[in-house]
């Protein structure tokens, strides 16, 4: 399903792999202003590819956020946003290739790594940041997780990580 989207839709994808998403988490101060320029971006890409100006997603923080993002693009476009946007065609597609991308990066990193990465916060998912620390070092877990998020301190204590 998601290489016929692909295949027959104009989208545009926002990668953010961990270092990147780690860096900018930094910057943006804030998760949900992170995820509304990646919105604006993938908005400001699909607008110049095709003119298409009424754009829908689904509401992830206060209607501003996003709106704000826009401006700082200085891009005008009719934007709704709701809980469940997903209800709507083009946002379920979205979210679709979303998670298509997201998962391609799971099988990349196992592949590089050669070990499984756990979708979500599990404790599947803390087992595999142990296992990972423990073969490539606390210092290259940026290049595979997120490290904002309180699963850091199951993984790394909190004195190891370097938060006092």
């Amino acid at each position: 399903m998601q290489k016929k989207l692909i295949e027959r839709f104009p989208h545009q994808i926002v990668k953010i792999n961990p270092t990147k998403y780690n860096e900018l988490i930094t910057q943006f101060g804030n998760l949900n202003r992170l995820l509304a320029w990646g919105h604006a971006t993938a908005i400001e890409q699909l607008v110049t590819k095709t003119d298409c100006k009424t754009v829908i997603i689904d509401q992830f923080a206060n209607e501003h956020v996003v709106l704000t993002a826009l401006k700082r693009k200085h891009l005008s476009v009719d934007l709704t946003q709701r809980h469940r946007g997903e209800e709507d065609l083009v946002v379920a597609a979205a979210s679709i290739l979303a998670r298509y991308t997201f998962v391609n990066a799971l099988e990349e990193y196992k592949k590089q790594y050669g070990m499984e990465f756990p979708k979500g916060a599990s404790a599947g998912t803390i087992a595999a940041g142990k296992h990972f620390v423990r073969s490539h070092g606390k210092e290259q877990l940026g290049q595979v997780a997120k490290l904002h998020f309180k699963t850091l301190d199951s993984i790394i204590p909190s004195k190891e990580n370097g938060d006092n």
